[in-house]
Formats: C-alpha cells, structure tokens, sequence
C-alpha cells in the first residue's frame, strides 16, 4: 500500500502539514500509520470500544503523544530541507 493510495491516511497527513514529506520520512509515516490503523487507535476512529474508563484515559495520552510526535516529524522535515537548501548555497559559493 503506497501512503497516498489511502484517503484515511492522506487526510491525517494534510492535517498535520506533512504531506510535502520526504520519500524516506513518507515510508515511516506509512508504517506508523498502518500499525495505528490495524488497532484502531486513529484519532476519531469508531471501531474503538472502550469499556473501562482507565482504558480510555490511556488511549487519550497515547493518541496526545502520537500528535505530538506528528508535529516534531513535520517540524524535522522542516529543519531538514533548510540544511539541504543551506548545504547547496553555501557549495555554490565555494566553487
């Protein structure tokens, strides 16, 4: 399954900012994303039946810790891009 073949999974990313992500940040978002999916732990995800409130509380720090986790990879990729685009400058002058 590539990342874009799936609506769900496309949708999460535009959310977040991340979907100008690089291929090899692309691949991890997809594998994170697909394991979250296979248990149902996607944000507003309806197959999720919770019977303890305990439960509940635990899956609401885990999805917080997930989202958080989004921002740092968009804020990476970010940082990334910048060194890329500093590096090529900076070896343009050089020559």
């Amino acid at each position: 399954m590539g990342i874009f073949n799936n609506d769900k999974i496309k949708g999460i990313l535009i959310d977040r900012g991340l979907n100008d992500i690089s291929n090899e940040t692309s691949e991890q978002v997809e594998a994170i994303l697909g394991e979250l999916d296979k248990k149902n732990l996607l944000r507003n995800d309806k197959r999720l039946l919770i019977k303890d409130r305990s439960d509940d509380s635990k899956i609401s720090y885990l999805r917080a810790l997930v989202e958080q986790n989004w921002i740092l990879i968009a804020q990476n990729d970010k940082i990334i891009k910048l060194l890329l685009e500093k590096d090529k400058t900076t070896q343009g002058k050089d020559r």
